[in-house]
């Protein structure tokens, strides 16, 4: 260590021990050498006694003291799971390569060495970790925001320790991702055999851009093929790799217009046509077997159900759809109820031929374009004049408030899915955002055709992973071990050997419905969703009143609770809780809704399945956006956000046509889609029901006219909207409970 590193470390245990302030110039960010020098002395300077062990390195690192760190990153990467690892690795072949003379040359060098010593698995996850998902440009704002918005001469410790953090990621991201990008890249051609210019006519004359992805160095015999549509053009390579690695021919069909297709790009419109045709064109194609697999997430769930919208391919053997939206159903709107959160995705999978980052990752446009519309009070419909740029595809949504022919064509309805024979695995999870969607598909299938052959497996996760792994905590809850199953690498390919390779089922699927039981470390499995539950715990609303809580009582009563919201008031929203993050926390807005608690619960019990309520009520107005929010309350004293409904009043009976309420009237609105979920819930605990009315800049404002909700704005809210709830609504929760097993 250099003799003035040495005088500014006896300076800062001088400056740790009095906590003294940091003396801070700032200099040209564009200066990289004076910037590194001033870094490395602020490092110095850092007390690293409270800090984590993997900060400490970071710390070190930037002091240059690079043969401690090593020492350190060499021992932390060894207790991590190779899986979890990706930037780990980076910056231990940054260190190593930072003690050499050429730093570029060492670092590619030993990475191209690391990467040839890896398995196909180990580099696909590289790619989408460091490549897919590349945190770069991140790294780099954020630590350019961090030092420009520092004022003072002086600093505290940690918002030093904060900054020298900041920069060693910005740093080693930096000055590494162009040699990574490369030799990743590089190592996938090693491996595979890729052909990414294929593009083949569709019937009507459009056009559709196809890859495809074959390991090499296996035997030329007849293969099946795994098949990925997405619209999510240039992100799904990985998952075609993640095929060929597995002994298939890994596919890979853009929506129309994307990618090298010269069409119009259309999405969620044409995927009932086009992905069945490319079924038809890989089962006629030199190396196919003439069977297909399905499967992906999301859209890519979507996808899957679409293609067997008129019928199914002789040659689908099989599809895996993971949190799969249902157009209408659940995308773009809940319920009927629109959510501004698609407004932006139509630009990001629209402006271009791949995908917009730059203005999907515009935060602070989304953020200004709702929070302005809120505070405004203009009309929904409005939205893209207050954005300043023209959105097709969301006046289209517009247009279609019910679940209409628009919608109808997109996926099978009604009878359409008596004729879906093939085995099916759908995956989904507790707080997963689409689902409903996936279980519209589930519950739809099992209702028009005759004992389907298909499984399902839910858990505790959330969009992304249930369809790729699960972390071991979701939202601050720790997962149960038994619930970090590997769904993209293991299960989802265990199940196509089972079909396609007549190989063992996978061993989760012991019934048809498989669910992780939280806090319990066990599954469950069962024949149908009916038989997840064996009693139902059912709570009325009353208008007896301790502190800020009303009661749930065991039986209907004669109350009559009221609420007003006033839509003219933009200062304040509600509803404002509904979606579940963290999943646990200690306190709730009690000023938010009207809040029902119950009495402590006498035995543990297992809540299995989708709440449901049947509320009733009479409003001033003909219609009414409303939510319910389900918790427990732990014997800590903590809120558990189990479930939640979101939906429009006027389609409780039929999402295809509105009927509106009549004014001052009493009426019924009953509903059973809310989110599923199976949790114990301990002695002690009490459960918690917030019955409210949304009004906040994340959805459409129903202001309760009857018109177009699209079209009603802050003149429409001359008269706040007042509802009466009864004593004979009631709140339904499924249970299991082992007494009566």
């Amino acid at each position: 260590m250099k003799k003035s590193v040495l005088i500014l470390l006896f300076i800062a245990i001088s400056i740790a021990s009095f906590g003294q302030e940091i003396p801070f110039k700032k200099v040209e960010l564009s200066d990289s050498i004076v910037l590194a020098n001033q870094m490395q002395q602020l490092a110095v300077l850092c007390d690293t006694q409270n800090l984590s062990e993997l900060d400490v390195f970071k710390v070190q690192v930037i002091r240059g003291n690079y043969k401690a760190a090593l020492v350190a990153f060499k021992k932390r990467i060894k207790e991590t799971p190779i899986d979890q690892r990706q930037y780990l690795d980076i910056y231990m072949h940054y260190v190593e390569a930072k003690r050499s003379k050429n730093f570029k040359e060492a670092f590619k060098n030993s990475y191209i060495k690391y990467l040839k010593n890896s398995h196909d698995i180990q580099v696909i996850n590289l790619d989408k970790a460091l490549i897919l998902k590349d945190p770069t440009d991140y790294y780099i704002s954020n630590f350019n925001t961090t030092y420009g918005n520092i004022k003072s001469e002086k600093i505290s410790q940690a918002t030093a320790k904060d900054l020298v953090k900041k920069y060693f990621l910005s740093t080693v991201f930096s000055s590494t991702r162009a040699i990574y990008f490369k030799e990743i890249k590089q190592d996938h051609k090693r491996r595979y055999v890729v052909n990414d210019s294929i593009v083949i006519p569709m019937k009507d004359g459009a056009e559709v851009s196809i890859v495809t992805v074959q390991r090499k160095g296996i035997p030329t015999t007849k293969t099946s093929a795994i098949l990925v549509a997405s619209i999510y053009a240039g992100t799904n390579e990985t998952a075609a790799m993640l095929s060929a690695s597995k002994g298939y021919v890994g596919v890979i069909a853009n929506t129309r217009g994307k990618r090298l297709s010269k069409s119009d790009i259309k999405p969620l419109e044409y995927e009932n046509t086009d992905v069945y045709e490319v079924i038809d064109w890989i089962s006629k194609q030199s190396w196919s077997n003439q069977k297909v697999a399905m499967f992906g997430g999301s859209y890519n769930g979507f996808t899957q159900w679409a293609s067997m919208k008129h019928k199914v391919h002789p040659a689908l053997k099989t599809i895996v759809p993971m949190v799969a939206i249902a157009p209408g159903i659940d995308y773009p709107m809940e319920n009927n109820v629109l959510h501004n959160y698609s407004y932006s995705w139509n630009f990001y999978v629209t402006n271009n031929k791949f995908l917009d980052f730059e203005a999907s990752n515009d935060f602070n446009r989304w953020n200004t374009l709702k929070n302005t519309w809120y505070k405004t009070g203009v009309a929904y419909n409005k939205l893209d004049s207050l954005d300043g740029q023209e959105n097709t595809l969301w006046n289209t949504y517009m247009q279609h408030p019910s679940y209409d022919e628009y919608w109808k064509k997109m996926i099978p309805y009604k009878e359409e899915f008596a004729k879906i024979d093939i085995p099916i695995l759908t995956i989904t999870g507790y707080y997963d955002d689409s689902q409903r969607g996936a279980m519209y598909y589930y519950n739809q299938h099992h209702k028009y055709a005759k004992n389907p052959n298909h499984y399902l497996v839910v858990g505790p996760y959330d969009h992304w992973t249930a369809q790729t792994k699960p972390e071991e905590s979701l939202r601050n809850y720790k997962l149960d071990k038994s619930a970090l199953i590997n769904i993209e690498e293991d299960l989802i390919y265990q199940w196509f050997d089972y079909i396609l390779n007549e190989k063992e089922k996978p061993s989760i699927l012991k019934d048809k419905v498989n669910f992780q039981v939280m806090d319990t470390d066990t599954w469950m499995h069962k024949p149908s969703l009916g038989a997840m539950t064996n009693d139902t715990l059912t709570f009325h609303l009353s208008a007896t009143k301790t502190d800020d809580f009303y009661t749930l009582k065991s039986k209907t009563n004669t109350s009559k609770i009221e609420m007003k919201v006033d839509f003219k008031d933009r200062e304040s929203m509600n509803n404002t809780e509904y979606y579940p993050w963290p999943l646990e926390k200690e306190n709730i807005n009690l000023k938010d809704g009207l809040i029902f608690k119950s009495d402590a619960l006498t035995e543990d019990v297992i809540i299995n399945g989708s709440f449901f309520g049947n509320l009733e009520f009479s409003i001033n107005k003909k219609d009414v956006d409303y939510s319910v929010i389900v918790y427990q309350l732990t014997p800590e004293g903590n809120y558990f956000h189990l479930s939640y409904f979101i939906g429009r009043a006027s389609y409780a009976k039929d999402r295809e046509h509105r009927n509106l309420l009549t004014p001052n009237q009493m009426t019924q609105v009953s509903f059973d889609n809310s989110k599923l979920i199976s949790k114990k819930i301990e002695k002690g605990s009490r459960i918690v029901v917030v019955v409210n009315v949304n009004k906040n800049n994340n959805a459409q404002i129903n202001y309760g006219t009857g018109k177009d909700v699209n079209k009603e704005n802050i003149i429409d809210a001359k008269i706040p909207l007042k509802i009466t709830l009864t004593g004979k609504s009631s709140i339904s929760l499924p249970a299991w409970n082992f007494a009566k097993d």
